[in-house]
């Protein structure tokens, strides 16, 4: 198991990979992030839970909150180095998906198009 400096949380253990959620500027191990990428042919921004697209990928939580936040911020844009207009219209449709899902089952989160159930050891 590695051990990363985290800046605002001192020293954290993670398994595996660490990337930095464009949303909070969290860090966090990259199995628990969605990567987000652009598709260059249809100019839009679209989720990539295999993590097995072509290019430069943005990482953000499987958050509603921390997905708008990224859209507010422009953060997917500025992160993905992409020009011009882009659609969000799939980050828009999941962040409608997450939000039912919450209502629905308060604990699940949006993984790939499958829901799962997280413990009880969220911090949000």
């Amino acid at each position: 198991m590695r051990v990363h400096r985290d800046q605002r949380r001192g020293v954290a253990e993670v398994a595996g990979p660490v990337r930095t959620c464009v949303g909070c500027r969290r860090r966090d191990s990259d199995s628990r992030l969605l990567r987000i990428v652009h598709d260059p042919e249809a100019a839009s921004l679209s989720p990539d839970p295999h993590r097995r697209a072509h290019g430069r990928g943005a990482w953000v939580h499987r958050d509603e909150r921390c997905i708008a936040t990224a859209l507010d911020r422009k953060a997917f844009i500025r992160s993905l180095r992409v020009a011009g207009n882009v659609s969000q219209d799939a980050l828009s449709e999941m962040i409608g998906t997450l939000s039912s899902r919450a209502r629905d089952h308060p604990s699940a989160t949006w993984a790939g198009g499958r829901s799962t159930r997280e413990g009880t050891d969220q911090t949000r």
